[in-house]
């Protein structure tokens, strides 16, 4: 093969990482293959291997390849990408990229909801909730493992429903009437419990994506805590940032201790930001660090 040539456009290492993402592009390396080793691309293309080693780690920092110790590099499939500046369901995530969404019910029972569970549900602790594990598929191939909890004292009609349905969404809005509004999110990582990775054919132990999420339908009522593990090879979160702040309400530490529910869903309650513990229902979001409010919004029992 010809060597690069240091009088063509780009550097050795923009020519050499044009070409693997072109064989990439036209299927010449297709899902699963093994692309050129360091010394293959050095012995081929009369690179350092330095260069090689670049152009390798560039397109495993791109998700187009994963690195197997011992093995090599091969291509990786495609991720799917979850765009976070609005609210969507995972079905019409699936479906705009051109894949066919599936659900497989894995469990379904009746608890008792635990302190977390009821102060992210805003329900009294050993309150009845329906708890609904799910496996969500795209093309047959498992992506995120789902646990949904469920006020079923709430919205009754959530008892009976059939979960093994693609969209919760749909279900909850032809069940309850209300329509999904909008979520509180929270994204962090997690090692995969021996469960999860069961089920979403990967090693235990390895690092993963949690999301952790409270969906509010109409009249801002929440209907589902969930928690999330994603397939860590085939799903990412997007999103774009720009340099303006975006100006929200923000609770005063005086209303904050004025709160009539303090005292009942205080710091012992599970309902964690990024930075520190504080009332589910008087900060729900990013909140103070170095002693600065960052973002929070108000109470919804707060009238003042």
């Amino acid at each position: 093969m010809k060597p690069l040539s240091r009088s063509s456009a780009g550097t050795l290492y923009h020519q050499l990482l044009g070409i693997l993402r072109g064989r990439i592009e036209s299927g010449e390396i297709g899902v699963g293959d093994r692309l050129p080793s360091e010394a293959d691309l050095v012995s081929d293309f009369g690179v350092s291997r330095t260069t090689a080693r670049r152009a390798l780690d560039e397109l495993r920092r791109e998700g187009l390849v994963r690195r197997e110790p011992g093995r090599g590099t091969f291509l990786a499939s495609p991720r799917l990408r979850s765009n976070l500046a609005y609210l969507h369901s995972f079905t019409e995530e699936i479906e705009r990229w051109g894949y066919t969404p599936g659900a497989r019910l894995v469990s379904r029972e009746e608890r008792v909801a635990n302190e977390e569970v009821a102060a992210r549900l805003e329900i009294g602790a050993g309150d009845e909730v329906l708890f609904v594990r799910r496996l969500r598929l795209a093309d047959e191939r498992p992506i995120f493992v789902c646990d949904s909890y469920l006020p079923v004292a709430r919205f009754p009609a959530l008892k009976d429903a059939d979960y093994s349905t693609v969209s919760l969404s749909r279900l909850f809005e032809e069940r309850t009437g209300r329509k999904v509004e909008h979520a509180r999110q929270w994204i962090g990582a997690a090692t995969a419990r021996p469960d999860i990775a069961a089920l979403l054919e990967i090693p235990p132990g390895i690092p993963m994506l949690q999301v952790r999420r409270i969906t509010l339908v109409a009249g801002d009522a929440p209907i589902e805590f969930v928690e999330a593990h994603f397939h860590p090879e085939r799903y990412q979160h997007y999103n774009e940032l720009s340099t303006r702040p975006v100006e929200v309400p923000v609770l005063s530490a005086r209303r904050f201790a004025a709160c009539q529910h303090a005292s009942a869903c205080g710091p012992r309650s599970p309902a964690v930001s990024f930075f520190v513990r504080v009332p589910l229902c008087c900060a729900r979001g990013i909140v103070p660090r170095g002693g600065r409010v960052r973002r929070s919004w108000r109470c919804p029992q707060t009238t003042s």
